[in-house]
């Protein structure tokens, strides 16, 4: 039967002849081609469907996935103090002769990390965009615990940091690190020398430093700046190790050693007081 619907349709089409042909029975030539297939379609219809219900019922349930078991993160050994420094020395020939090993952890790593660290070394340094520690001695995440302030002296926000990481995450090695050509010290200088006019935070920056500055100024150096950076290091490692009650404790172990060390702009190295 041809509905309302269909013959409006085929009415605004041109077509309504050829449909009210087809609803009576004849085969007009314009839908002949199209009728044909319509018809075999139909006539396979059951035999395909049989076909395809035959295929299916063939065809594997997909079975459940085997439980896979979560990784188990081993917690990396703990090292002592002097192996820590060795690694440190280790990592910065590999950096100072081009040849650094890093690679970027991966989501394993990542995910790991996220469920705690554990430092091998607290590294004191100065804020100077070309020293960062993870790249001078070739390490990558959670391996360094990094405290750095221009002129890497410790404050005593600084000093809870270190402590933290020696208490709380076992670090068995402080290391306070200067660099050559540090601006912080040289301001110092320049205060001590020159009488520079600083203000407000600046004159806070090298305050502490000043004393490394006098120091180192006793033995007539060729070279005041680079003097004073290497006594400051020294000087700033020295009051660390009676800072706090558990350093000293920790170092009086053999658990816990802090150094200082000075990295060379112009050759990568580091040259360490131990």
């Amino acid at each position: 039967m041809v509905t309302r619907r269909i013959l409006l349709g085929a009415l605004a089409s041109g077509l309504a002849a050829p449909v009210m042909a087809w609803a009576e029975g004849d085969e007009p030539s314009i839908l002949t081609r199209k009728g044909r297939r319509t018809r075999r379609a139909l006539k396979t219809q059951a035999a395909d469907k049989a076909a395809l219900d035959k295929a299916l019922a063939q065809v594997k349930p997909l079975e459940a996935p085997e439980p896979v078991e979560a990784a188990q993160v081993v917690a990396p050994q703990r090292v002592s103090p002097d192996e820590a420094l060795g690694r440190l020395k280790q990592g910065n020939t590999i950096f100072s002769r081009g040849g650094a090993s890093i690679a970027l952890p991966g989501a394993a790593r990542i995910a790991e990390l996220a469920t705690g660290q554990q430092p091998f070394a607290v590294i004191v340094g100065c804020s100077d965009s070309r020293v960062a520690p993870e790249l001078i001695f070739d390490c990558n995440l959670g391996e360094l615990f990094v405290v750095r302030v221009a002129g890497s002296t410790v404050s005593q926000e600084g000093l809870g940091s270190i402590v933290y990481a020696v208490e709380h995450l076992n670090a068995p090695l402080v290391v306070v690190l200067g660099h050559s050509q540090c601006g912080a010290v040289g301001a110092a200088v320049d205060v001590a020398t020159r009488h520079a006019d600083l203000h407000g935070a600046l004159l806070n920056m090298v305050l502490p430093i000043l004393p490394a500055v006098m120091e180192a100024q006793d033995r007539h150096p060729a070279d005041l700046q680079d003097a004073a950076i290497h006594q400051n290091v020294r000087d700033v490692a020295a009051r660390l190790k009676v800072a706090d009650g558990l350093l000293a404790e920790r170092i009086g172990e053999g658990r816990l050693k802090v150094v200082s060390a000075c990295y060379n702009l112009a050759s990568a190295q580091v040259e360490f007081d131990a």
